[in-house]
């Protein structure tokens, strides 16, 4: 069995977090979030609507979103020192009175330009055999086939089974941006996006839920995933990312893990 080494301080990532200010209008929310930003270290720019890769925080408008709804979007992170800048952004945005619903919802890529076809069958693999699971982590509007901005990938396992390209997946499998799993990014920026988590401006949630898909990702170019039916609990899935400390995780995981495991039981009340 191959180790988990850790969380990988090299691998890029980058999020992208919906929310709203019931107060003022737009302008005044964008001019209070940018001051926010800004007195937390935080170089942050008004970019009304671009999908373009910035080397800087931009805040978008978003019009899935209700209340005139934005989104703050990262640059490329990294490693602690990218979850550190995700700390400052949250507080930022919590200090700015930031609220989040049902309308909401938070995006997260991971790095893939090392994934091979292999590795397109792991994660997708890992996902039809634990959606449920990973359902259980996230709120019921972001569950099943509850939500049109992240629907189930709906994985067929003898269709993946078979595919036998990159481009047959992102093509012709996996066609729509809009499901939990997306791996249309990949031709746009190189990443798999993970769209599936509620809104939130806990920094607590949100590094949790990067540190865990980062498992996901790294099992998925590291090892190879059987591609049937099995056991499909929590417990299971935390030895299929290596998510124990005898299975080499670190501090960060971890915790990461754990928090995750509480989250499932706070949810299920």
């Amino acid at each position: 069995m191959k180790k988990n080494e850790g969380f990988n301080q090299n691998r890029t990532f980058g999020v992208e977090i919906e929310f709203f200010l019931k107060e003022g209008d737009r302008q005044q929310a964008i001019d209070k979030v940018l001051r926010a930003l800004s007195d937390n270290g935080i170089q942050a720019q008004w970019e009304g609507y671009t999908h373009r890769t910035t080397r800087h925080w931009k805040l978008v408008y978003d019009s899935s979103v209700r209340y005139e709804g934005l989104e703050i979007v990262s640059p490329i992170l990294k490693g602690t020192e990218g979850l550190a800048e995700m700390k400052l952004v949250t507080n930022a945005l919590n200090e700015a009175g930031a609220k989040v619903d049902r309308s909401c919802g938070i995006h997260v890529h991971h790095d893939a330009t090392d994934f091979t076809l292999k590795s397109f069958k792991n994660i997708y693999g890992m996902y039809a055999r634990y959606e449920d699971t990973i359902d259980s982590m996230v709120s019921n509007s972001r569950r099943g086939y509850n939500n049109n901005m992240c629907k189930s990938p709906s994985t067929n396992l003898e269709i993946l089974k078979t595919a036998t390209s990159v481009d047959e997946i992102i093509g012709s499998i996996y066609h729509d941006r809009y499901v939990k799993l997306n791996c249309q990014s990949f031709r746009r920026h190189g990443t798999i996006e993970f769209r599936q988590h509620q809104g939130t401006t806990s920094f607590e949630k949100l590094q949790a839920w990067v540190v865990l898909t980062q498992m996901m990702v790294e099992r998925s170019v590291n090892s190879t995933i059987q591609l049937k039916p099995g056991a499909d609990d929590y417990f299971n899935f935390k030895k299929i990312i290596r998510g124990y400390a005898w299975m080499g995780s670190d501090e960060i995981q971890v915790e990461s893990v754990k928090y995750m495991g509480k989250r499932i039981k706070e949810l299920a009340a």
